[in-house]
């Protein structure tokens, strides 16, 4: 059932709180940092292991393609939550986690009901995908699965509507042997989403599960040229010349990756 206001209710989309990678009531420094790179891609190169950040890009899509008025907290800390939920009146909360994270999911839905009750609690990303997730935090709405598709149903808007692409710079804070990376315009590649699950369902896979399973996957952006129009407007937009596709499998669409090479070979995009 939609929300009875509509693309009138007002949005708060986040994540969760910080401080991260620490041993307190809601996690551990071993088993939550927030560093992709640091905490899995090149965590065995120990004092040499590249650090940097990425923004929460589920919750930058769903604020991109809905109509309601909204607002997104990435990495905040709890004090500016809970200033959040006292002071502008939301009637939607959207929190978003990975697993490793549900306990701070937990104390933030408890904060919501203390805080700001009358607030409509809806928890999404890979956090949803536990088992008996449901009686393990006190949220109105589990969401597994594509978020941008269930929040447009729940504020009454098309589901099937075309994908309006933020602009995201793929990562931030970069640094090395604690020496901080100096930034420059253009100098770190935008993230382009064109689709999200996979179709080939292999059983240890969560993502594969998280999207329907075998056989399953959403195309965000159907043809070449749309992906192109996107990576045009990131290029004018972000200065940028280089772009990291978050896809589980981008060459698997061959159809779309072959019509948007030979639009990049016609503007002379390398």
């Amino acid at each position: 059932m939609p929300h009875p206001s509509g693309i009138r209710a007002r949005v708060l989309l986040t994540s969760v709180f910080g401080p991260y990678a620490q041993n307190d009531a809601f996690g551990s420094r071993a088993i939550n940092p927030m560093e992709l790179y640091h905490n899995q891609v090149t965590r065995a190169q120990g004092a040499f292991s590249l650090r940097m950040f990425h923004r929460s890009w589920g919750i930058k899509m769903i604020q991109e393609n809905i109509s309601a008025p909204s607002t997104v907290l990435d990495f905040p800390t709890r004090e500016a939550f809970s200033r959040e939920l006292t002071t502008k009146g939301y009637d939607i909360i959207g929190i978003s986690s990975i697993i490793v994270n549900v306990g701070k999911v937990r104390e933030m839905c408890r904060m919501v009901r203390a805080l700001s009750s009358g607030s409509v609690v809806v928890v999404g990303g890979h956090v949803s995908a536990i088992p008996g997730i449901e009686s393990m935090v006190d949220a109105d709405h589990i969401v597994k699965g594509d978020g941008v598709s269930w929040m447009r149903n729940f504020l009454g808007e098309d589901p099937m509507a075309p994908i309006r692409h933020p602009e995201i710079v793929s990562a931030f804070g970069h640094r090395i042997m604690g020496l901080k990376v100096p930034r420059r315009a253009g100098a770190t590649a935008a993230t382009i989403i064109p689709s999200v699950g996979c179709p080939m369902g292999c059983n240890f896979c969560t993502t594969s599960a998280f999207f329907g399973g075998k056989g399953r996957f959403l195309n965000f952006y159907e043809k070449g040229e749309e992906l192109f129009r996107v990576m045009v407007q990131m290029e004018k937009k972000l200065k940028v010349r280089s772009f990291f596709m978050m896809d589980e499998n981008f060459l698997l669409y061959r159809k779309r990756a072959i019509e948007l090479l030979r639009r990049m070979k016609e503007h002379d995009k390398s």
